[in-house]
């Protein structure tokens, strides 16, 4: 079996159940920096869009994947590359891993983004987004895609409510409510520059208005409809979503008055302590 072929398929598996993958990561140290480029690129790959893959095909490609990772420590002894400081054989490397995966593009490409709770694209299309969570490590670019995302589920719940699927739909907006409030968690106790902090407050207003029209829309038109229930859930969301996001905002502006605090007016000579 290929070297990586065991600590991949663990990082898969984490992905899939929505585990920690950095505690998975932190078992292997010496394969982490292959095991997160691996991921990344497979997550590069699954914009492409591909029609959906044969089964046989997927697995080829896997496994070829997987050869050329576990390949690596076998031929440095014997490869051109190990002369090279350990950045470019891993650059050398990580060109041969690019061309087994561009092979394996159909099947990791399989995730769609127009897919919904129900549909066979799903799964995958949830477990691209935990690796792109997971290997985001830059606090702000993290923030910003816990954002994303919960953007991304509104829209799914949205969509469900068109077509009259209300249970998924529910569902979806508490998901939606408590990516919020994990996004404020975030703001709340990341370390961030002045240039994240400003794009972050933006960002917490545009969404503000957004979630504010769209959530009012959606329970207004469950009123119309005679469903008073599932509106009273919406407000209810759009109620926690704009408290979450407002203290986002008093957390960044604490961020911001922290990185500048202002300077006390000096003591007169001879003042007395």
């Amino acid at each position: 079996m290929p070297e990586l072929s065991g600590p991949f398929e663990e990082c898969l598996t984490a992905v899939k159940e929505r585990r920690n993958l950095q505690e998975i990561l932190r078992h292997y140290p010496a394969e982490r920096d292959d095991l997160i480029g691996m991921l990344r690129l497979s997550v590069d790959l699954s914009n492409l869009g591909a029609p959906t893959p044969d089964p046989a095909f997927r697995l080829r490609a896997r496994n070829r994947m997987l050869g050329l990772a576990g390949q690596r420590r076998l031929a440095q002894r014997r490869n051109p590359f190990t002369w090279l400081p350990r950045p470019a054989a891993r650059l050398a490397f990580a060109g041969m891993v690019v061309v087994g995966l561009v092979a394996a593009s159909v099947s990791v490409a399989a995730a769609s983004n127009q897919s919904l709770p129900g549909d066979p694209l799903y799964g995958v299309k949830r477990g691209v987004e935990g690796v792109q969570l997971a290997v985001t490590l830059d606090a702000a670019a993290r923030a910003r895609l816990q954002l994303h995302f919960a953007d991304v589920r509104l829209d799914e719940a949205q969509r469900l409510f068109s077509v009259g699927r209300k249970d998924d739909a529910v569902a979806l907006v508490s998901e939606y409510d408590t990516d919020v409030a994990r996004f404020k968690q975030s703001v709340a106790s990341a370390s961030l520059d002045d240039g994240a902090i400003s794009d972050l407050r933006q960002l917490v207003q545009e969404r503000r208005v957004r979630a504010d029209a769209s959530l009012n829309s959606l329970a207004g038109s469950l009123s119309a409809q005679g469903d008073a229930k599932t509106a009273a859930i919406v407000t209810q969301t759009q109620s926690h979503v704009d408290q979450a996001l407002r203290g986002s905002s008093s957390d960044l502006q604490a961020h911001a008055s922290n990185a500048h605090p202002t300077a006390r007016p000096a003591k007169p000579a001879g003042a007395q302590h």
